[in-house]
């Protein structure tokens, strides 16, 4: 009967009540234990504490019960639990060993507390207390606590070091022990106006330990409990230098505002959210919107661009690391290109970040432009051999036009004129490789076959490669695919072709042998071929036996403007080697290098080998004219006369009525006088006078909607952007074309 009373009081009671037999399981608990855990009585017995509890926790409590068991004292310990739905409470334990009626241990049994909302109050209460401590002592300014009387209390860090006095020698001490002596009424006068509550703010003299005056600007509270005054706070700034350089301080602020705003850099500030807090001048003219428009926007208030970088912002809040970015647009309206710094303000309460971009567009064009330079050189190299094969093409021509002169024969006159079509067809493509060769552009990467563009290479490499040296070029068993820009590549591989050229000279029996293979790079070769990624490469070795190198030469050979022939005209200037190391590191590549004093060298490149679809140059298809097509009215415009001549021969042969002018200027006049107009204008982009470019900004002004065929003897992608998408234009035609191409182009217009 007792026993029942018993449980039946445990069963009621607001705490958790337990009993556990030594082995940690539960063989009894009441209703706030279920309470506690989220789950009925009949759930909990048999649980062992080891199931709701961490490894590292139940090991920790398994120590505090087994202390229990061996000395017989009840102890309290605090553990975090682990409910079935995931959920953790922190719980107050009250362990007591307990005992049969003969004494002997059979387990134990407790109280249990849910203290979670304790636990969190307090560490709230802790991290609060931590907060304000950590203010009070870190503050800018002098913080001193008194009681109502006026005797210290507290102090923070800054107040020692101004006044000199440590924290033992002015605790407990009146606050007039710092006051300046003619200043001491001030200070009585400050301190009774705290009394009546008020809120003053006294220019106040200090004096140091050591005699030193300081100037501060004071201002304080008291702190009241039930009406009492518990204490009374002083806040000070240092404010010396300020009184005696308020001047030099309002200078310097329009100086470093001149700075800013005078800045080439585009500088803006934003707060810990993002938003604009200032921006300089420069800002307005990159995004061409009014600084006053943007203030408290987001980045992307400025452009699309930008709005990317605000997941960067967002990141870098509270961390100690700038983020750079390289050679990006910020705005559809600019084709500027910048560097970007991202860097977070340091201090904390503050946040935010500084984002300044610096304009590198000159400094790209100049790379371009000595990338441009050092393929220029490369031409030069192959100069040589290039007029060579002019001359072979040229001797071919003369041939074939005295013998045509010269036989009556019709049969024999066609083969002449198949020869000589065969013979323009060989300068053509000669002209055509050399254009793409030296195309003056950023690069456009590409999927691009690695075996065409060694074919490429070695038909223009052979042209100025002498008698003495043999290329062993391999035969593709199967062809890869690189991303690269085709140009880069092209001038990557006569770059060392040259180089090996050069460096076996004059001497005899010289040798160029060529190895290409695909590898796979996995962790332990990508650190012996200095690559960033792992998957599959094609590895290009060039070997030559020529002169070879010493490791000094061998340490600055990709070094700009380093080289080792001599100097003088046409002798190089030591950009090859570096401009193809930068190529290939910025297509994901390696490039080394192994050399021997006399016995040659072995360049080595790696270029990663795309999995994308095979992107070479179809092979032309031969044309054959549509007689059904449209005939029409065409204006050809060209200044070179023979042009002009034969342009409108074989225009006429293929059915079109056609006028010719010599420039722009009497190309407009021709389109203002003619009434009956004309359907296509063949426009040469390149003319004394007015040019082609010039001409159709006048037609535009003028309101004419004639179709133009632009036609250039240079690629079209020298042309200006603007040109390019001109409405007008619907065809391009490259100089030299046949008759097929002319009526292929044609066709295309009028059907």
């Amino acid at each position: 009967m007792e026993n029942t009373k018993t449980r039946k009081i445990l069963d009621d009671m607001q705490e958790g009540y337990y009993e556990i037999d030594l082995a940690g399981t539960f063989v009894y608990v009441n209703e706030s234990v279920s309470k506690i855990a989220e789950m009925p009585i009949e759930d909990i017995l048999g649980i062992n504490f080891t199931d709701y509890t961490s490894k590292a926790t139940a090991k920790r409590v398994f120590k505090i019960f087994h202390n229990v068991f061996t000395t017989g004292i009840p102890q309290k310990v605090e553990y975090e639990i682990i409910l079935p739905s995931g959920k953790t409470k922190t719980i107050e334990n009250s362990v007591t060993l307990f005992k049969d009626e003969s004494g002997k241990s059979i387990g134990f049994r407790g109280l249990v507390t849910d203290i979670t909302k304790r636990r969190k109050l307090e560490d709230q209460l802790r991290e609060n207390r931590e907060r304000y401590e950590a203010l009070f002592e870190n503050a800018n300014e002098i913080i001193i606590t008194t009681d109502e009387n006026g005797y210290v209390k507290r102090m923070n860090r800054l107040t020692e070091e101004i006044s000199g006095y440590s924290r033992k020698e002015l605790i407990g001490q009146s606050i007039l022990m710092i006051a300046h002596r003619e200043d001491q009424g001030l200070f009585v006068d400050f301190w009774k106006e705290l009394l009546e509550g008020k809120t003053p703010h006294f220019e106040l003299r200090a004096r140091s330990k050591e005699g030193r005056m300081e100037y501060i600007l004071a201002s304080g509270s008291v702190v009241r409990k039930g009406g009492k005054i518990v204490e009374i706070q002083y806040n000070a700034q240092v404010i010396s230098s300020l009184k005696n350089a308020q001047h030099t301080i309002e200078d310097l602020k329009n100086y470093l505002n001149s700075i800013i705003e005078s800045s080439p850099n585009m500088i803006i500030c934003l707060d810990r959210k993002g938003r604009i807090q200032m921006a300089n001048p420069i800002t307005e003219g990159i995004f061409h919107k009014s600084l006053s428009s943007v203030m408290g926007m987001p980045l992307s208030s400025l452009s699309s661009q930008m709005e990317g970088f605000e997941k960067v912002i967002h990141d870098l809040q509270g961390k100690n690391i700038p983020r750079f970015f390289h050679e990006l647009t910020l705005s559809d309206t600019s084709s500027q290109i910048f560097d970007i710094i991202i860097y977070p303000l340091m201090n904390s309460g503050v946040g935010g970040v500084v984002f300044t971009a610096v304009d590198i567009s000159e400094k790209k064009n100049m790379e371009i432009q000595l990338v441009h330079a050092q393929k220029m050189e490369t031409i030069g190299e192959l100069a040589g051999g290039v007029a060579h094969d002019f001359n072979n093409i040229l001797t071919g021509i003369s041939g074939n036009l005295a013998m045509l002169k010269r036989t009556s024969d019709r049969a024999r006159q066609l083969t002449y004129i198949e020869t000589l079509e065969h013979i323009s067809e060989r300068a053509r493509d000669l002209i055509q490789q050399l254009l793409v060769f030296t195309k003056r552009n950023e690069g456009k990467p590409i999927n691009i076959s690695v075996q065409q563009v060694f074919n490429e290479v070695l038909n223009m490499a052979r042209k100025s490669i002498p008698k003495n040296i043999m290329i062993d070029f391999p035969d593709f068993e199967k062809d890869y695919l690189v991303y690269m820009d085709h140009t880069q590549l092209t001038q990557v591989l006569l770059n060392l072709i040259v180089n090996a050229k050069d460096a076996i000279d004059d001497k005899q029996n010289g040798l160029i042998s060529v190895d290409v293979q695909a590898i796979s790079v996995d962790r332990n070769t990508r650190r012996r071929y200095l690559l960033d990624s792992l998957g599959k490469y094609i590895k290009v070795d060039i070997i030559d036996n020529g002169c070879g190198m010493s490791n000094d030469i061998l340490s600055k050979i990709f070094d700009p403007f380093f080289t080792t022939k001599e100097k003088g005209p046409n002798k190089g200037i030591g950009l090859g080697l570096s401009i193809t190391y930068t190529i290939v590191k910025n297509s994901g590549g390696s490039i080394q290098v192994q050399s021997e004093p006399g016995k040659g060298s072995r360049f080595s490149i790696l270029l990663p080998v795309s999995e994308a679809e095979d992107t070479r140059v179809p092979s032309k298809e031969e044309f054959t004219p549509d007689k059904e097509s449209k005939k029409a009215r065409i204006l050809l415009v060209d200044d070179e006369e023979m042009l002009r001549e034969i342009g409108k021969e074989m225009l006429e042969f293929l059915g079109h009525e056609v006028d010719t002018v010599s420039d722009g200027h009497k190309c407009l006049e021709k389109l203002v006088s003619n009434k009956q107009g004309y359907d296509i204008i063949i426009l040469d982009m390149i003319m004394p006078g007015l040019d082609g470019y010039h001409t159709l900004q006048e037609m535009k002004n003028l309101g004419v909607s004639t179709k133009v065929i632009i036609s250039s003897g240079f690629s079209f992608e020298h042309e200006k952007h603007d040109i390019l998408n001109n409405p007008l234009i619907v065809a391009k035609l490259n100089k030299p074309f046949n008759m097929d191409e002319l009526s292929s182009v044609l066709q295309k217009m009028l059907t």
